[in-house]
């Protein structure tokens, strides 16, 4: 029985090797399966963000882009209501160089400088009318005090 057990001992030893064997070699296989997956799934990643980062810069891009044209068409605006408000300006300014060269405004200006003038001589009358009335008060009064 001896060489019985002994033999049973060593198909179960050899058994028992090669299952060993077996599942180091699956646990192997497995390992490199996995180490395998995280390789493609870390660079599926990696891909992934490359991606959303150049979609991410070409929508920066174009809203920088948008922001731009904004400004320039501001810009553009802001120059075409200077420009309008310049050609009234000059607008303005021929027609009242043609009010002022006409005869009829002419005419028109000097009478109005005639009439200030006249009233302001009117204005001098008064005050020198005002001016001697107070004398005479002033000498009225004078002479009624040394008359006492």
């Amino acid at each position: 029985m001896h060489v019985a057990e002994f033999l049973n001992r060593t198909n179960r030893r050899n058994r028992n090797t090669q299952i060993e064997g077996k599942v180091q070699r699956r646990l192997g296989e497995y390992a490199k399966d996995l180490e395998e997956r995280r390789r493609q799934l870390a660079e599926q990643l990696h891909s992934e963000e490359r991606q959303l980062d150049e979609e991410l810069a070409e929508l920066m891009q174009a809203r920088l882009e948008a922001a731009q044209n904004q400004r320039i068409e501001w810009i553009q605006l802001q120059l075409m209501r200077s420009e309008q408000e310049e050609q009234q300006l000059l607008q303005l300014k021929q027609q009242q160089r043609e009010i002022e060269n006409s005869e009829e405004h002419r005419e028109s200006e000097t009478k109005q400088i005639l009439l200030e003038t006249k009233q302001a001589q009117l204005y001098q009358i008064e005050e020198r009318k005002e001016l001697r009335r107070r004398a005479a008060y002033v000498d009225s009064l004078w002479q009624q005090y040394t008359k006492y």
